[in-house]
């Protein structure tokens, strides 16, 4: 199941990199398809501003296809994972021949929403507001080319604007009492007070982009390759919570303190 998101997140870090890695340099020639013959679309002079205007659209389009992905299969992992929890419940119990399975679930839309169902299920997290602002985000990025609409893409209390939210790691570089965020390497430790070791860590940290209706979405490189790690991070939430659940079902074996220790042994 993990592999489902893993795949997504792989698949936008090379969709990134093929599509906008020096795309400013880039003119696209004369934006002319060729076949057995060649078909022109656009006029035969091509504006320094249409072509501005091609590059923005792309952009929007491309990252609206890569949220599209990772939202995409995350719900397809929460469908399996769903299913999982569906055949764990059943562990002991005498059912009908009949029996089926929630049918209902595969076919909601939201993922926040799904989110929201497995989290009560095992009773972890649901990050219910920051799934649903990257569903609106992706639904504006990919149906009006990352124009933020009014209402249907908003999602504060006037339904005038787009709060993007995700969570993020922040890298520490700490000494004694001062403490300062590492936002590029290699990090100068001599701009941090007093002597001594300085100490590296991370900080789970809220992240959140603000965009009105009718302002286009943009999202940088860096903001990108977050929202894919939230992704990854969620998943293996999901995927811990559902081992706590099979162990509690007596189907897995809680882990010894030398498994524990020793996570390649078993």
């Amino acid at each position: 199941m993990r592999e489902m998101v893993n795949l997504a997140i792989r698949r936008v870090s090379a969709f990134v990199r093929f599509g906008l890695d020096d795309l400013d340099a880039r003119d696209g020639g004369d934006f002319n398809l060729a076949a057995s013959i060649v078909y022109r679309f656009w006029p035969e002079e091509i504006t320094s501003d249409s072509r501005d205007a091609a590059r923005e659209e792309y952009r929007a389009w491309l990252v609206g296809s890569c949220l599209r992905e990772l939202d995409l299969f995350y719900g397809l992992f929460l469908d399996k994972l769903w299913f999982a929890i569906e055949v764990g419940e059943l562990h002991g119990s005498r059912i009908r021949s009949d029996h089926t399975f929630d049918p209902k679930f595969a076919r909601k839309t939201n993922v926040a929403a799904k989110q929201r169902a497995v989290a009560i299920k095992l009773e972890i997290s649901d990050y219910f507001a920051e799934l649903n602002s990257l569903s609106l985000a992706r639904n504006a990025l990919t149906h009006h080319a990352g124009v933020v609409r009014s209402p249907s893409d908003c999602n504060n209390d006037a339904r005038n604007t787009l709060i993007i939210q995700w969570l993020a790691f922040d890298m520490l570089a700490r000494r004694g009492s001062e403490e300062r965020v590492v936002d590029h390497a290699p990090f100068d430790t001599h701009t941090l007070p007093g002597d001594g070791p300085v100490e590296i860590g991370l900080r789970f940290t809220p992240r959140e982009l603000i965009f009105p209706a009718g302002h286009q979405i943009k999202l940088a490189h860096s903001q990108i390759a977050e929202l894919s790690m939230f992704y990854k991070i969620l998943c293996d939430k999901a995927i811990a919570g559902y081992k706590s659940f099979l162990k509690e079902k007596g189907i897995l074996q809680p882990e010894s303190d030398e498994d524990a220790a020793n996570p390649g042994a078993r």
